[in-house]
């Protein structure tokens, strides 16, 4: 399945938060929470249109943007 870059980019960006948010503590951690679910939910929204468009399930798209970001991991 072919993966449009801006679905790798929304993933990069909410695992980078995702990565921020667990090294943080405190005030600074109550913040990179909330960017990491702003990232979180801009990805959710994207994947999901995008199955929507392609008419695939979304875990479909789900997997095959987690290979597109980490292409030496096989998740099947």
């Amino acid at each position: 399945m072919e993966i449009p870059r801006s679905l790798i980019e929304l993933k990069r960006a909410a695992d980078a938060a995702d990565d921020r948010y667990r090294s943080n503590s405190g005030e600074n951690a109550s913040v990179a929470l909330a960017v990491w679910s702003d990232a979180t939910a801009a990805l959710v929204r994207g994947v999901t249109a995008y199955a929507e468009e392609q008419g695939v399930p979304r875990q479909d798209v789900e997997r095959a943007v987690e290979r597109a970001v980490r292409p030496h991991l096989t998740m099947d």
